[in-house]
């Protein structure tokens, strides 16, 4: 059995996100670690289009970010998550998401997820997942 993984990470980005009066209007600094599950990395040839390029993921990323404010980091992580499964060669996911000057006696705060894809559809299936 092989195990896959593709990650990127300490992606450091700028958001609208908090509940706070403090936080609205103002960008905050994010970080992302996230690690894709992948079935296999090692191309039978030295060519872009026989892996997954990540790029998809920091440009959708940065491109969710853009405008949208977030009141949750556990909101933008599951909209992260999409466009992690979004790639259909991604088989799990392992994804971390922080905001970084919260608090002065702390380097981060923010939250972590683990998940198949299975475990990802069936959470939609069920209508536990975001809702549009």
């Amino acid at each position: 059995m092989m195990t896959a993984e593709i990650f990127l990470r300490d992606f450091v980005f700028d958001c609208f996100i908090g509940i706070h009066h403090f936080e609205r209007g103002v960008r905050q600094r994010m970080q992302l670690n996230i690690v894709l599950q992948v079935a296999s990395i090692i191309p039978p040839q030295d060519d872009i289009a026989l892996v997954l390029d990540y790029d998809y993921l920091r440009l959708q990323t940065l491109a969710l970010v853009r405008e949208r404010v977030f009141e949750t980091q556990e909101y933008l992580l599951g909209n992260i998550t999409d466009i992690a499964f979004s790639e259909p060669a991604v088989c799990g996911v392992n994804i971390e998401i922080c905001k970084l000057d919260v608090y002065p006696d702390s380097a981060a705060v923010g939250c972590r997820l683990a998940l198949s894809r299975a475990a990802y559809q069936g959470l939609r299936d069920a209508g536990h997942w975001l809702q549009a």
